[in-house]
């Protein structure tokens, strides 16, 4: 029987039918529940300009051959609150520059090295956001959940720090690749997606973005609509705490991915799951529809669950890879 690559996406594809096919939950945001708070400009130009008085302080931790030119070189460096950061750089030693990605992993994950996307022509640079993985030991978290930690106020929010350390990753990339990088992509998904385009909002240098169902938009919504990950933490945590939940949101509204789109340059693919409890579609779009960048939306049936259909998800890294090889902007074609 032949099971190749096409056979087993088409499969999925009538599969996916019948998901689709159930009712879901996709709600427009309303203009009135977008919040953005006066001072968030005035707020994200005091953390970066804090931010670059932080020295970088490399520290080359290990470094091995991976074979077939791959060199890996296991890494820290310092961010926000000189925090030590660690990641890795995945890099292919080379006459001519390389195209570089660079993301972090999902809520309470850890990166993996991604040798898959070295291989296919790019320098890969990853890192584990603190509090997460291999960067846990650089603070410590509210036992609650990690994006409650300092949600006190938007100065000790974890999230600040969390922004700020892909901010810095960038820079430490671009400073140990042998040769400036022929482009350069933010990638991330969920939690990771959402950092990408902070960054690449706070950054304004990125060539491309990608991001698969970024979290942290339309925070109101989130309230609402989301059943777990992160929103689920929040929640439950006003529901113990009522009297800190007007603290708590007002510390989440300078972190609302939807408050940064409209300042993202770069061209970018975002990814929504049609049915997900974790990051609702309805979350995704208030981010996607505030981008003024080009911008391609790529919809799958499901996201953060253990359904077949989530390997259609593998056409959205394809894309994504191969505009960061070619730096060719797809416009609106179809999938390969």
């Amino acid at each position: 029987m032949d099971y190749s690559i096409d056979k087993v996406m088409q499969d999925v594809c009538l599969a996916s039918e019948k998901v689709m096919n159930k009712p879901r939950e996709d709600r427009t945001p309303a203009p009135d529940t977008l919040h953005t708070p006066a001072d968030f400009d005035d707020f994200w130009l005091d953390t970066l300009n804090k931010l670059a008085t932080v020295p970088v302080g490399i520290r080359i931790e290990e470094s091995c051959s991976l074979g077939k030119g791959l060199h890996l070189e296991s890494l820290s460096f310092q961010s926000w609150r000189r925090c030590r950061i660690r990641g890795y750089l995945l890099h292919r030693n080379s006459e001519s520059a390389r195209p570089l990605v660079v993301y972090t992993h999902g809520y309470n994950g850890r990166y993996e090295v991604a040798r898959h996307w070295a291989e296919l022509g790019l320098d890969v640079f990853g890192f584990d956001t603190r509090g997460f993985g291999r960067s846990k030991g650089a603070m410590s978290v509210h036992p609650d959940g990690w994006v409650l930690t300092g949600s006190g106020s938007a100065e000790t929010s974890i999230l600040r720090g969390a922004v700020c350390d892909y901010y810095r990753a960038v820079d430490v990339a671009r400073q140990l690749s042998d040769k400036p990088p022929r482009r350069t992509l933010f990638y991330g998904f969920s939690f990771g997606g959402a950092m990408a385009m902070m960054g690449a909002a706070l950054r304004q240098d990125a060539d491309f973005v990608a991001a698969g169902v970024p979290s942290f938009g339309w925070m109101a919504g989130r309230r609402r609509l989301v059943k777990a990950g992160s929103g689920r933490e929040v929640n439950d945590y006003i529901a113990r705490n009522p009297h800190l939940a007007e603290a708590v949101m007002n510390t989440l509204a300078y972190f609302d991915c939807a408050s940064f789109a409209d300042r993202v340059q770069a061209p970018s693919i975002i990814g929504i799951g049609l049915r997900d409890r974790v990051v609702p579609a309805a979350t995704v779009r208030a981010i996607s529809d505030r981008l003024r960048c080009p911008k391609l939306i790529r919809e799958f049936p499901v996201s953060h669950s253990n359904l077949e259909q989530e390997r259609l998800w593998q056409r959205f890294e394809k894309e994504w890879v191969k505009l960061a090889r070619t730096g060719r902007w797809p416009e609106h074609e179809p999938f390969d």
